[in-house]
């Protein structure tokens, strides 16, 4: 008896701090969006997964903490996005950071994604997934995969390589196959700014010959 108390109240105590920390982060972040003329959209979220296979994983899935409006010229969108995996009566959630920039195009999708330890290592001594490019820096650092190699390439230039790797290290993109999206494991609300900024650089980066024609109609409404 006394341990299923003990185990109600810690139950209890994670579920208060939670809820206040959730309460707080919803203020920080209105107060970002206004200091950065930013339309505050709460859980209002209205692009589906936009092709994105992280918007796809998990068992349950929820975006909240919804931004839209005008970065750097840019047409952007913020989530706080977490997906939740079930096993059996275990439960994980996993939450992210995440910058879309509405592109307007129709063009094969290309991921690139930070190795971890094992992959940066692999990649020095036998090779790792993912497709090559000429900068040993950065195959070392991402793993790039696409359904087209070649657009990859073209994608990916001298200036895109560098502009990638100036990127903090947890930073992933995924470009197509209508909007760029930059994201990491949630974010401090101070650190959001550098997020939108990193996505900004990116999308103003994209050679024009790796620019498709305009998709039909509207973008993805970002």
């Amino acid at each position: 008896m006394v341990l299923f108390i003990l185990f109600f109240v810690v139950v209890a105590v994670v579920g208060c701090v939670s809820y206040f920390v959730g309460q707080q982060r919803i203020r920080d972040i209105a107060a970002f969006a206004s200091a950065h003329g930013l339309t505050v959209l709460g859980s209002d979220w209205d692009l589906d997964d936009c092709g994105f296979a992280l918007f796809q994983a998990g068992n349950r899935r929820y975006w909240r903490n919804v931004l839209r409006g005008q970065w750097n010229g840019l047409q952007v969108t913020y989530c706080d996005y977490s997906y939740v995996v079930s096993d059996g009566k275990n439960q994980n959630t996993i939450s992210f950071s995440n910058v879309i920039v509405a592109l307007g195009l129709q063009a094969p999708q290309v991921t690139c994604a930070p190795r971890g330890a094992i992959g940066a290592l692999a990649e020095k001594s036998v090779g790792a997934p993912g497709i090559r490019f000429e900068s040993i820096d950065f195959n070392d650092r991402f793993e790039v995969q696409s359904s087209d190699d070649a657009f990859a390439v073209e994608l990916i230039d001298a200036q895109m390589i560098e502009t990638l790797l100036g990127l903090d290290h947890d930073y992933h993109v995924v470009f197509g196959p209508v909007d760029l999206m930059v994201y990491a494991h949630r974010k401090p609300v101070a650190e959001l700014a550098a997020l939108f900024d990193a996505a900004a650089l990116v999308a103003q980066r994209i050679p024009a010959l790796a620019r498709p024609q305009p998709a039909g109609g509207a973008a993805t409404g970002v």
